[in-house]
């Protein structure tokens, strides 16, 4: 029956994807979307007034091999980053992306290794199998010099779920932002650029882990896998971050680290606040631990897409805890409130692919990394505060809707 579900699943991501194609703004560089799609878009709609950073594309040629031009986050135009990234890379480019469809960080990828750059990408397996988007195809059939493999999480829902890009081993991206029309146009998003080593080494070594359990294109789908069979993915080194005399990881990297009750935990070291934005919300350890700061006298603020939320049985036991709860959709009609990110006291950032779920903690392959540089807390919390700020309230209990066990267990699997 799972597999059957997972079938679905895909089939409605495409049948989402095309939909997604036709909304419109005025904020929108027409050249990105003349690029981009292949149907006429007018531009009638204008986006929400978010006071966000947009991502102005400063790449020159004589940038290549140097990323201090690389700004610290995006939470707009995140495809430019990406791609200004891209070629700025001299050597090495590797990628663990759960989806794509734009053409812009494809045909970068292709120019890089037309000049000489080692591309490897890792690409959730149900985006591949049966047919691959073009995008995708385009990279497998790109020839020497890209290599792309396939990687799932364990059982049937668990998918390969990270948003990740390393050049040259000197920088990282990781957030919410995949290579989509519906992430750049539609979805609220956010990306981090990391150029510490202590964070880039420890998704190298994530990646070169994923990658020695990913297939070839030719060795075709795997199949169902149970929970625990890829073991223990690289762990952060300790006693680099603190919060409140606690220590906090750099990274978390699932499947096999324990990653829901890890920031359950975190999540009871707060004294001050707690500002929590996600798509999708399952874990019931996360939920007990917003619930615990709320009543201790924790300022807590809890954001959901308001679409995932309405089915959340665990939105709806917060909510009922009294926890300040809001819901919110995306810049327009069919978009989302994709971000996944958490404030710990207005110190401590975490970010990543990660929703706060039971099955990303299991069964998929996801990453949260910790932040405490003040610029880049203070531009969430200015984001954050905004997203608050124009979110509702549900009214009462009624307004979730009814949730059963089997829908909830598929709808866990991140279609995103």
């Amino acid at each position: 029956m799972m597999k059957i579900y997972r079938k679905v699943l895909v089939i409605l991501f495409l049948i989402e994807s095309v939909f997604l194609f036709s909304y419109s703004s005025k904020s929108l560089d027409p050249e990105v979307i003349k690029n981009n799609f292949s149907i006429s878009i007018n531009f009638d709609e204008v986006l929400r007034n978010v006071p966000e950073v947009s991502y102005i594309s400063e790449f020159r040629k004589t940038d290549i091999g140097d990323f201090s031009h690389i700004k610290n986050y995006a939470f707009a135009y995140i495809n430019n980053l990406i791609v200004d990234a891209v070629n700025a890379s001299k050597s090495t480019i590797d990628c663990v992306i759960y989806s794509i469809q734009m053409k812009d960080v494809p045909d970068a990828l292709i120019a890089a290794r037309d000049r000489g750059v080692k591309v490897r990408i890792i690409i959730d397996e149900s985006h591949v199998y049966p047919r691959p988007d073009t995008q995708i195809k385009k990279l497998i059939n790109a020839g020497e010099g890209i290599e792309v493999r396939t990687l799932r999480g364990t059982r049937s829902y668990g998918v390969m779920h990270n948003k990740i890009t390393i050049h040259d081993k000197s920088l990282i991206t990781t957030g919410s932002y995949n290579w989509t029309f519906a992430s750049t146009f539609s979805n609220y998003e956010n990306l981090v650029a990391l150029k510490k080593p202590e964070y880039v080494n420890g998704y190298v070594k994530y990646f070169e882990w994923m990658w020695s359990k990913s297939r070839t294109i030719q060795q075709g789908p795997s199949g169902e896998l149970p929970v625990g069979y890829f073991g223990i993915p690289p762990q952060s080194p300790q006693n680099m971050l603190t919060l409140n005399g606690i220590e906090v990881p750099l990274y978390i990297f699932s499947p096999g680290s324990d990653m829901e009750n890890k920031l359950a935990k975190l999540i009871d070291t707060a004294r001050v606040s707690i500002d929590a934005v996600t798509f999708t919300f399952s874990s019931k350890s996360i939920a007990d631990a917003i619930i615990r700061a709320y009543r201790r006298g924790i300022k807590v603020r809890f954001l959901e897409d308001k679409n995932m939320a309405r089915a959340s049985e665990m939105a709806k036991m917060i909510f009922e805890a009294g926890v300040p709860f809001k819901w919110i959709g995306g810049r327009n009609e069919k978009g989302s409130m994709h971000n996944k990110f958490i404030i710990f006291d207005g110190k401590i950032l975490a970010t990543g692919s990660y929703n706060f779920t039971t099955n990303g903690s299991i069964n998929s392959f996801e990453n949260m990394v910790f932040i405490n540089d003040e610029s880049t807390v203070k531009a969430y919390i200015s984001n954050f505060n905004w997203f608050y700020s124009q979110a509702s309230s549900p009214q009462s209990v009624d307004e979730f809707d009814e949730v059963d066990t089997s829908r909830y267990q598929v709808q866990e699997k991140e279609i995103d």
